[in-house]
C-alpha cells in the first residue's frame, strides 16, 4: 500500500467513520439522527382533535365561574373561531354567590327545576349575551358547553340558530334534549355516545 508524505506543518487529514449516516448541520454539530416517522408519530398523538381542543378550553372558561353547585364553561365556535365565551355566575355588579351563599341551597331546590329561583346566569346565556354585545352573528355555530344545557337554554340556543352542541357533563333535564331533537339540533355527547339520545337515563339519575 502507498504511503503519502506529509511536508512541515502538515498533519494527515482526519476521517470519522462511525459506519452508520449521520445528519450534519453545515452550522452546527453533528445531530444525533432520529429513526423516520417515530417524531411526527408522538407529535400527531399528543395533537387533540378539534372537539378536544374547544372542550378543553370550555373547561378554562368554567374555572371562573362563581357557582357553588356547578361550574359551567361554554364557547360559542363557527368555522373554528371562538366566536364568544360565558360561565354561570351572577350578573355583572351583582354580589356572587360564592361570596353569599346558594339561593337554590338554601330553598332545598333539586337540580333541574325551578330554573328561576337562582341569582345566577348560565355559561351559555353569558356566552350568546357576550355575541350580542358585540354584535357577533351566530347563526349556524356550535356550542361547547362542559354540562349538557337546561331546558331554558336550550330554547334560546334553538331560536339562535344553533346547529350543534357539543356537551360532556350529563344534566337532569331530559326535556332539554327532547327539543334540540325536536329542532334538529345536531347534539353530540363528548367522550361518549355521539347522540345526546341515549344519555337520558343518566340526565335524570345524576344529583348536583
Amino acid at each position: 500500500m502507498k504511503s503519502k508524505t506529509y511536508g512541515a506543518g502538515e498533519a494527515p487529514e482526519k476521517r470519522f467513520d462511525s459506519g452508520k449516516s449521520a445528519d450534519r448541520s453545515p452550522r452546527g454539530p453533528v445531530r444525533q439522527q432520529v429513526p423516520s416517522g417515530s417524531q411526527e408519530t408522538c407529535a400527531v398523538s399528543r395533537r387533540p382533535d378539534w372537539d378536544q381542543y374547544f372542550m378543553d378550553i370550555a373547561r378554562v372558561v368554567a374555572r371562573r365561574s362563581t357557582c357553588l353547585r356547578r361550574n359551567v364553561g361554554a364557547l360559542i365556535v363557527k368555522d373554528r373561531r371562538i366566536l364568544a365565551s360565558g360561565y354561570n355566575g351572577a350578573p355583572a355588579g351583582l354580589r356572587h354567590c360564592l361570596d353569599i351563599g346558594c339561593l337554590r341551597e338554601q330553598r332545598g331546590v333539586p337540580a333541574g327545576e325551578r330554573h328561576e329561583l337562582c341569582r345566577g346566569l348560565h355559561a351559555e346565556q353569558n356566552a350568546l349575551i357576550q355575541a350580542a354585545v358585540y354584535g357577533i352573528a351566530i347563526q349556524g355555530a356550535v356550542y361547547y358547553v362542559t354540562h349538557q344545557p337546561c331546558v331554558l337554554c336550550a330554547k334560546i340556543m334553538i331560536n339562535a340558530g344553533i346547529r350543534k352542541v357539543v356537551f360532556q357533563g350529563v344534566y337532569p333535564d331530559p326535556l332539554a334534549l327532547k327539543l334540540f331533537e325536536e329542532a334538529g339540533v345536531v347534539l353530540v355527547h363528548f367522550g361518549g355516545s355521539s347522540s345526546a339520545k341515549k344519555e337520558h337515563r343518566l340526565a335524570e339519575t345524576e344529583q348536583p
